[in-house]
């Protein structure tokens, strides 16, 4: 089964659900987490209709997608997904966005840790990938403490808002 139930300490990772649709679409208006990730300017109906789709195709599509749910309240705090397979060679790419108000409680790395696991132990993958805009050193100190180690960095690759250009670092994780 594609998607399954995760739960860490603190989190629940599961499918997402249509109820799900205010906190997701909170998260990809919010332009505090938009200055290195650019997202799609969709309605909320736009997104629905996209929500409503992952669910249909949660157990045919080779992109895991999870919601982060903290238990003691159930509050959605971000979401995590598998965004790229290169079955080729045994690898995928991992994406997460934490909300900015739940920003340092070690949420995404939780969450990061235990998806990578899964991949790795559970789906088979041989190497679990993520890359940030060099800026972002948050979400780098994310990867390091979900147990990535940094393979490399390429210069010049991510456009930035104000028309500059920034490198893209590249992280990894793989089987033991």
């Amino acid at each position: 089964m594609l998607s399954p139930k995760i739960e860490t300490e603190r989190l629940i990772l599961r499918r997402y659900k249509e109820t799900d649709i205010d906190a997701i679409y909170d998260i990809i208006t919010d332009k505090r987490l938009s200055t290195y990730i650019k997202f799609p300017e969709l309605t909320k109906e736009q997104e629905l209709k996209c929500i409503k789709e992952w669910i249909e195709e949660a157990d045919d599509s080779k992109y895991e997608r999870w919601v982060i749910e903290r238990k003691k309240d159930g509050a959605i705090v971000g979401n995590i997904e598998v965004n790229t397979v290169v079955k080729k060679h045994n690898y995928c790419n991992v994406g997460y966005t934490i909300r900015y108000d739940y920003w340092g409680n070690g949420y995404a790395a939780e969450a990061l840790e235990a998806v990578s696991n899964h991949l790795l132990e559970e789906s088979g993958y041989y190497l679990v990938e993520c890359s940030c805009n060099e800026l972002n050193k948050q979400s780098s100190r994310v990867m390091e403490k979900a147990g990535f180690k940094k393979d490399g960095y390429i210069a010049n690759r991510r456009l930035n808002k104000d028309g500059t250009y920034s490198g893209v670092e590249y992280y990894s994780k793989s089987k033991k």
